[in-house]
């Protein structure tokens, strides 16, 4: 399932896995009868499914920051030029096919698309509304290149790198926080919510250039399994006070960076087991299941809309997971893979 091919790098079955976590709570989270949303209610807790955006945001800065701390590690330098034309296979053939379709099928006018085409939806907010994270990774590979390129031109330290974004994900965190008391936009903003991917990249950093520093790390799990409980705890707690409205994404980077040191790398017994491999395998088309699992809820819904009512709610807790991600497996095996 995780084959090594001639020209490819071997997949990282732990990055998969919490990448399928990630998008089976995107996916719960956008449905109408969620089912991971309904048991948390059950146990007090909020739908933190809107969360799993937060963990793809550190994934990503782990794995893209990697490749190029990697690189400037063995080579001394980065070719940012043949990086973001990876990157643009990799992304733009799946994401400007959906934003065509919308368009040609008629479910999107072109004064609410052409944002999107543009990468800029998350300032200008039209069209398919999910399609923010996307901007926001978009701008933030810019500005990695950008930065690293310039350390690396300069010679700077990796430590000052590593200390650089640290210091600019307070910046942004201060960014944020002033925008949602001056109730200014702050939920899609680049500018107020890049800062998790910017941990990630610290996290590569550490992985990257002080191995010793990150298995240290990882040696301390009662560190990050407390991490995740005081998470889900303040969520439970002080979710609807100054505080929770203030430190929410604070808490949802909080996870994503204690699921990534707590499983990467980690627990070889656990990743034979079939369901740990079954969700690594959805992990591995996540990008594909994030962009085309909405074009199947209203579908869904229509159907649905013609049977009994209770067939209808089961038709539709089962339809739009297991439809979603089929149809983003399938556009992935068409589109991305090839």
């Amino acid at each position: 399932m995780f084959e090594k091919t001639a020209n490819a790098p071997r997949r990282e079955i732990e990055l998969d896995f919490l990448r399928g976590l990630a998008i089976l709570a995107v996916v719960d989270f956008h449905a109408h009868y969620p089912p991971i949303g309904t048991i948390l209610r059950w146990l007090g807790l909020p739908a933190l499914g809107w969360a799993g955006v937060d963990v793809f945001f550190v994934l990503s800065g782990f794995l893209v920051g990697g490749l190029l701390v990697k690189e400037w590690r063995v080579n001394g330098r980065i070719d940012s030029k043949r990086f973001l034309i990876r990157r643009g296979f990799k992304i733009w053939p799946q994401y400007y096919l959906f934003l065509i379709v919308n368009l040609f099928t008629g479910h999107r006018g072109w004064y609410e698309m052409w944002p999107a085409f543009l990468n800029i939806q998350n300032y200008i907010t039209r069209g398919p509304a999910h399609l923010w994270s996307l901007a926001v990774e978009e701008h933030a590979y810019l500005l990695l290149v950008g930065f690293l390129v310039l350390a690396s031109v300069m010679a700077l330290r990796m430590r000052t790198v590593f200390w650089v974004l640290g210091a600019a994900s307070v910046v942004v965190v201060g960014l944020q926080i002033a925008m949602m008391l001056l109730g200014k936009p702050y939920f899609a903003t680049t500018h107020t919510r890049v800062e998790a991917i910017f941990y990630g990249v610290m996290l590569a950093i550490l992985f990257h250039c002080r191995p010793e520093v990150f298995r240290r790390m990882q040696d301390r799990r009662w560190i990050w399994v407390g991490g995740m409980v005081t998470a889900l705890l303040f969520f439970r707690f002080a979710r609807n006070t100054l505080p929770g409205f203030l430190m929410q994404f604070g808490m949802a980077n909080l996870i994503g960076v204690c699921a990534l040191i707590l499983t990467y790398r980690h627990r070889p017994s656990l990743k034979r087991s079939w369901a740990y491999r079954l969700v690594a395998w959805i992990g591995l088309y996540s990008y594909g299941i994030y962009l085309w699992h909405v074009s199947m809820m209203g579908a869904v819904v229509n159907l649905a809309a013609h049977l009994p009512a209770k067939a209808s709610v089961i038709f539709t807790v089962i339809g739009e997971p297991v439809l979603g991600i089929a149809l983003g497996v399938l556009m992935t095996k068409l589109i991305e893979f090839p």
